[in-house]
């Protein structure tokens, strides 16, 4: 009998292991497959990704303008951080959340006694963290433990500190929201072709535009998305109330044609040249927010070369996880995480694929569309392993994914993928 016992608790004991092994092999698959590992009530149980201290301090550098800065953190088809913050000789002042959304869930609508209020309070304790500290100290997002409380897989985990420093990397990278004084905008030399960039706030994309770059000035500019307060002005006709916010903008447009590219900054003041900007109309949206979307598209590189490129702005990227997505006509439409390793990038994987009322990640073979997704499946596989630079074979994807068309290819185009890719880098580590 007491042998029958041992044999049973040996049995047991051997049962247990091998489930502990498989529930560390799915893990693993979700992984491979660029999903996080999700807990019972859907919230992220993944745990951050160990940084390199010396990695960490390379996303934030050089001096900032006095002013207010905006950014966001997008991922799986959601704003999920918005956020608002000042500068003041190096340090941030008045940090405060916009929007803050994750699974269905928007945080800023929620009252004490509420299951997920300790969120809301978490986000409280970051603002005041960062009341008077250097901007360099937003890297400290990475360890959140150190300064919120209670940051486990109930609350913490749910939205992480690395989409606050996500957005607040955004918001830096855009420039100036709004600047304290006159300032001189100096920008780096960029490729000549076309280029896409968005402005979202409040859970919305609200500005998405496109221009080109020739010889540094800029020329035909468009809005593809103007939308504010439940209000789409391109679908606006002349006697519209609103219409006048339409007007506005197309002057914008036309005052910028042939410009040289520092002259955006003159959109922190457009009643310079711009009709009637007074509360009713120009207020309503805004031309920093076209300032700030054009910064976007910059940061996001070439979205269709004009006469090749170059790969320059690829060299010395960190070791790391990112996290960026593509936006366009008020919609997110790709979203991606990949890694960097040595120079390479790795487990490229779509967190969210959509156009046109289509969710293409949850289409199945046999669907008509399903073509589209097997297209992007091809061009993660082709990028696994490769040089970074590699990415800038996204603008000819007709060499190496198949059946690139109209029917199929155009409708989620490569490009989109390349903007994603390179907003993910222009975040830094997430």
């Amino acid at each position: 009998m007491k042998k029958q016992w041992i044999l049973l608790l040996v049995l047991l004991l051997t049962m247990s292991l091998a489930i502990m092994g498989c529930g560390d092999e799915d893990a693993e698959a979700d992984e491979e497959n660029g999903e996080e590992v999700v807990g019972e009530n859907g919230e992220d149980d993944g745990e951050e990704d160990a940084v390199e201290e010396e990695e960490v301090d390379e996303v934030v550098e050089g001096e900032y303008p006095n002013g207010t800065y905006r950014g966001i953190f997008e991922d799986g088809g959601d704003q999920q951080v918005s956020i608002q913050f000042s500068v003041e000789d190096g340090n941030l002042h008045d940090v405060r959340f916009r929007h803050l959304y994750y699974g269905g869930t928007d945080y800023s609508e929620l009252e004490e006694g509420d299951a997920l209020y300790g969120i809301v309070e978490q986000h409280e304790q970051i603002a005041e963290y960062f009341e008077g500290k250097p901007v360099s100290s937003i890297t400290d997002l990475y360890n959140p433990g150190d300064f919120v409380d209670d940051v486990d897989a109930a609350t913490g985990a749910t939205l992480r500190g690395n989409k606050v420093l996500s957005a607040m990397v955004d918001g830096l990278n855009r420039g100036l929201y709004s600047p304290d004084a006159d300032y001189t905008l100096d920008l780096p030399d960029y490729q000549d072709g076309t280029y896409r960039g968005i402005y979202g706030d409040g859970g919305d994309q609200q500005v998405s535009i496109q221009f080109s770059l020739e010889d540094g000035n800029i020329y035909d500019m468009s809005f593809r998305h103007l939308y504010y307060g439940g209000t789409d002005y391109r679908e606006l006709e002349e006697g519209d109330a609103l219409y006048g916010i339409v007007e506005q903008h197309e002057q914008i447009a036309e005052y910028f044609e042939g410009k040289a590219l520092n002259d955006i900054a003159e959109l922190h003041n457009p009643g310079d040249f711009v009709d009637d900007v007074d509360a009713a109309t120009g207020a309503t949206i805004r031309a920093n927010k076209v300032y700030s979307a054009i910064r976007d598209g910059l940061n996001r590189g070439i979205y269709s070369p004009a006469n090749g490129y170059s790969t320059d702005l690829l060299e010395d990227v960190e070791d790391g996880r990112y996290r960026g997505t593509f936006g366009d006509r008020g919609y997110q439409q790709v979203s991606v995480q990949f890694y960097v390793e040595d120079g390479m990038i790795n487990d490229l994987s779509y967190r969210h694929l959509y156009h046109s009322d289509n969710d293409y990640r949850e289409m199945e073979e046999g669907d008509a569309l399903y073509g589209i997704y097997e297209q992007h499946l091809q061009i993660a596989e082709y990028l696994e392993g490769q040089p970074l630079e590699t990415i800038y074979d996204l603008h000819t994807p007709g060499d190496f994914v198949d059946d690139v068309d109209v029917a199929t290819g155009a409708t989620i185009r490569s490009n989109k993928v390349f903007s994603a890719i390179m907003n993910g880098l222009s975040r830094g580590i997430y």
